[in-house]
């Protein structure tokens, strides 16, 4: 399994779910960011999880695998960045996707910042969380438009990026490049 990566992908009009089903019958690791949906159905509450990004999927694989897939899933398209004169399909390192999807997947925590002591880290530094249900993930500091605090922000370059509050200043460590 060395040499598999990670590929972010479309499936068009909205068939991700679909797509990763078929991936899944053919062994193929995916992963799609969800968020929790509530809705009132009559006099019952109704709680599901939906894609965040219409379109979207990660997959894990040899690039001779996902190329066979893709010919047997027609919807099923690289997201391409150009590169050299021509697009490239977006390849995403282990690690980030790794954090990338951490965060994902603990979308509960939402609370601002907290600490006088957040003025000791600038917008755009490395960090690392060291306490809580995200210790060790990596990340950016980022001032999101609208938002009054910054925000740990962890990016899959050119696709797409999450955004989690409610990280104490105290539970985050700098990062030396």
């Amino acid at each position: 399994m060395s040499d598999t990566i990670w590929f972010a992908m479309r499936a068009t009009y909205g068939r991700n779910l679909m797509a990763q089903r078929l991936l899944e019958i053919k062994k193929i690791e995916s992963f799609i960011p969800m968020r929790k949906r509530t809705t009132k159905v009559g006099h019952r509450i109704k709680t599901d999880y939906i894609p965040v990004v219409r379109d979207l999927i990660f997959v894990l694989c040899e690039r001779e695998v996902i190329q066979e897939a893709k010919s047997k899933i027609p919807y099923l398209h690289y997201i391409t960045r150009p590169a050299e004169g021509r697009n490239i399909p977006v390849e995403v390192p282990t690690e980030q996707m790794e954090n990338f999807m951490a965060v994902c997947n603990d979308m509960e925590t939402d609370v601002e910042f907290l600490s006088g002591e957040e003025a000791r880290f600038e917008v755009g530094e490395w960090v690392r969380i060291c306490r809580g249900s995200l210790k060790g993930r990596e990340g950016r500091l980022v001032k999101v438009e609208g938002k009054r605090s910054k925000r740990f922000v962890v990016a899959i370059d050119g696709v797409l990026a999450v955004s989690v509050s409610g990280i104490k200043a105290d539970d985050i460590e700098r990062i030396k490049n």
